[in-house]
């Protein structure tokens, strides 16, 4: 199987392949890895989404990237950190 493009989607698809056994796969990146717009949106993890499915997915996400570093023994510096929502219904 050949993955073509080495950002999030790419990585993320290439690691759960390997995760569910699939050993016969290459990615394939045409510059450096995770050097496209996947860095642009690096953190952007926040848990408030449109749906129930988006959360889920982001909750499912920050769950993984605080298990990778044990599971890897890479440093990932992940760090869990609170948004500040403002209430735009009330302006100041």
């Amino acid at each position: 199987m050949v993955i073509i493009g080495g950002g999030i989607i790419g990585a993320s698809t290439l690691y759960h392949l390997a995760k569910e056994g699939v050993r016969d796969c290459v990615l394939l990146e045409r510059d450096r890895f995770a050097s496209g717009t996947t860095w642009h949106a690096a953190g952007l993890t926040t848990r408030i989404r449109d749906s129930r499915g988006q959360s889920r997915l982001v909750q499912y996400t920050c769950d993984l990237f605080q298990s990778l570093e044990a599971e890897t023994g890479q440093a990932t510096a992940t760090a869990r950190t609170a948004p500040l929502h403002r209430d735009e219904s009330d302006p100041p």
